[in-house]
C-alpha cells in the first residue's frame, strides 16, 4: 500500500492529498488512511470515464479534498453562469494503467467536471505501443509509465519537431502529442495517427515529477508584435500586475509594466550589440525553442498567486514557474539562463 499525506495551498484554500493503492487491493494500515471520496463520487467518475472514453476498468490513483470557488467547480464552460458559493469537494485522479484522467467533484458526485474537457483519449492499442517505446527509449519500466495528456495535431513531414536547418516535407499528417509521466521525469512524444511513427520531443522532455506538465495555459497568451524577437512576461500574482520584457529586432530590450489600476511608461533596459543579439538568437535555435510551443511547466504554487512566466517567440510560447527552475527541461533552463544574463 502507498500512503502519502500532504498539505498545499491552492488558490488560498488548503487541500489535503491522499494517494491510494489500486481499488480492491488490501491495506496494511487502514487506520492511517484519511477520509476518501464517498462511493457515490467514485461511481460517478467511473461512469463518466466509461461514457466519455469507453473505458470501464479504472483505478483510483489519488484524491485531494478541495474547496472549489463556485458551482462550476472552477471550470465554467463558455458563458455558463456559476453560483458563487464555495463548494467542498474532491480532485480525483484515476487511471486504466495506461492513461490518467483528473476529475473535480462536489462531495456527493452529483456535480462532476473533467479538468481538461478537450482531452483526447488514445486507443488502447496505440497507448500500449507508445508506452512500450517510451519504456525502451527512456529505460523506464512500462508499468510505471502513464499517458497523462494527449492533444490532436496536424504535423508536417517532421512530425512538428523543429531542428535548425532541417527541411520538412510540406504534407499534412494527422497525429497526436502526448505527455507521459514516469516515476521521476515527464516525457513529451509526437506520434502519427496510427502510431507507425513515434518520436520523442527531447526539447520538451525531462521535467522532474514535481513539475506538472500540461497543455493548459494560465490566462490568454496574446501574439507578440512583428518586430519582436523574444518576450518574457510575468503575471498571476495577487496584485494583478504584469511585467513584460521585450527584445526587438533593433537589439533594444524594453520593460513594460501595468496593473489593473495603473500603466507605467516603458523603460529601455539596454541595447544589445549585433554579436549579443546573434548569440541569443543562436541559443533559441540550438535549444530548439519552438518545440516547447503550447506546453506549460507549473506547480501548485501557480494556483496560489505565485507569478507565472511566459516566454514567447513569433512562432511559439511556453509557460513555467521559476520556483523550481532546476527541475525544468534542460533546454528551457538554458534559455532562461541566457535571457537572465541579457536583462541583468
Amino acid at each position: 500500500m502507498i500512503l502519502v499525506c500532504a498539505s498545499l495551498t491552492l488558490g488560498g484554500a488548503i487541500a489535503s492529498t491522499t494517494t491510494f493503492p489500486a481499488l480492491g487491493q488490501p491495506s496494511n494500515r487502514p487506520s492511517q488512511i484519511s477520509q476518501m471520496p464517498s462511493p457515490a463520487v467514485i461511481q460517478a467518475i467511473r461512469q463518466a470515464v466509461k461514457r466519455q472514453f469507453g473505458i470501464s476498468k479504472i483505478n483510483l490513483v489519488s484524491a485531494t479534498e478541495q474547496s472549489w470557488p463556485d458551482g462550476c467547480l472552477g471550470l465554467p464552460s463558455g458563458q455558463e453562469i456559476c453560483t458563487t458559493a464555495i463548494v467542498p469537494g474532491w480532485r480525483v485522479e484515476v487511471s486504466d494503467n495506461l492513461q490518467t484522467w483528473v476529475y473535480r467533484s462536489d462531495r456527493t458526485g452529483q456535480t462532476l467536471r473533467l479538468e481538461n474537457p478537450d482531452r483526447t483519449v488514445l486507443p488502447q492499442a496505440v497507448a500500449r505501443k507508445l508506452i512500450r517505446q517510451v519504456a525502451r527509449e527512456t529505460k523506464t519500466p512500462a508499468a510505471k509509465l502513464r499517458v497523462a495528456a494527449v492533444r490532436t495535431q496536424l504535423y508536417d513531414g517532421c512530425l512538428g519537431l523543429y531542428r535548425p536547418n532541417q527541411s520538412c516535407t510540406e504534407i499534412a499528417i494527422f497525429g497526436r502529442q502526448a505527455i507521459i509521466t514516469g516515476p521521476k521525469q515527464t516525457f513529451v512524444y509526437h506520434l502519427s495517427q496510427n502510431a507507425d511513427r513515434i518520436v520523442q520531443n527531447k526539447t520538451a522532455s525531462g521535467a522532474k515529477r514535481t513539475i506538472r506538465v500540461s497543455f493548459e495555459t494560465f490566462g490568454e497568451i496574446a501574439p507578440i508584435a512583428a518586430n519582436e524577437i523574444f518576450r518574457s512576461s510575468t503575471s498571476g500574482d495577487m496584485t494583478g500586475r504584469m511585467v513584460s520584457i521585450v527584445l526587438t529586432q533593433d537589439g533594444k530590450i524594453t520593460r513594460y509594466q501595468s496593473s489593473p489600476t495603473e500603466r507605467f511608461a516603458p523603460v529601455l533596459i539596454k541595447t544589445l550589440s549585433k554579436q549579443q543579439l546573434s548569440a541569443f538568437q543562436e541559443t533559441l535555435e540550438n535549444r530548439q525553442f519552438p518545440n516547447l510551443n503550447g506546453l506549460s511547466y507549473l506547480t501548485s504554487a501557480a494556483l496560489a498567486d505565485y507569478p507565472t512566466m511566459t516566454y514567447q517567440i513569433p512562432s511559439a510560447a511556453t509557460q513555467f514557474i521559476d520556483l523550481e527552475q532546476e527541475r525544468l527541461p534542460r533546454s528551457l533552463q538554458q534559455v532562461i539562463m541566457s535571457w537572465n544574463a541579457l536583462i541583468q
